[in-house]
């Protein structure tokens, strides 16, 4: 009897997306470019260790005086601040109140994304969308009128 391949939810061609992005549906998207950024000193703390040694102190005295953490740790994003700590308390507290449904807590929802710096798409007027072509446009556009009235007295067949 031969071995039957298993089913998968998520082809392994997709792995890898799946492990750098976000699904489509998702409001907080993946910062890809961030994950460069990111660093682990394995030897921090032995060097830090060494280092204290080497200036005379005791065993103990270097082991009080060692750093809480690596300085080069990736910094965190908006919502992991203390400002932002009662508005995802709160929508933690809603979600463990509801049952799991995040339809209860949409306020809750919309503070945390207006509070990581997600903003609503603004419906542009028309003389808007006019102004940002004309500054794209640039110095060519100073070629529309003399071609309009070259226009006038050329005829095209």
């Amino acid at each position: 009897m031969a071995p039957s391949i298993p089913k998968v939810a998520i082809p392994p061609e997709k792995w890898t997306a799946s492990v750098y992005s976000t699904p489509d549906s998702c409001l907080a998207k993946a910062e890809s470019d961030k994950l460069q950024a990111m660093s682990f000193n394995p030897s921090f703390f032995s060097q830090a260790y060494t280092q204290c040694l080497g200036r005379g102190l005791s065993h103990k005295e270097c082991v009080a005086s060692l750093p809480g953490s690596d300085s080069k740790t990736t910094p965190s994003g908006p919502l992991a601040g203390a400002s932002a700590s009662p508005e995802v308390s709160a929508a933690i507290a809603c979600i463990s109140a509801s049952g799991g449904d995040p339809g209860k807590c949409t306020t809750h929802f919309e503070a945390l994304s207006k509070l990581a710096g997600y903003k609503e798409e603004v419906k542009k007027s028309s003389t808007e969308k006019a102004s940002e072509f004309c500054s794209k446009a640039g110095w060519s556009l100073l070629a529309v009128p003399v071609l309009w009235v070259g226009l006038k007295f050329i005829k095209i067949k």
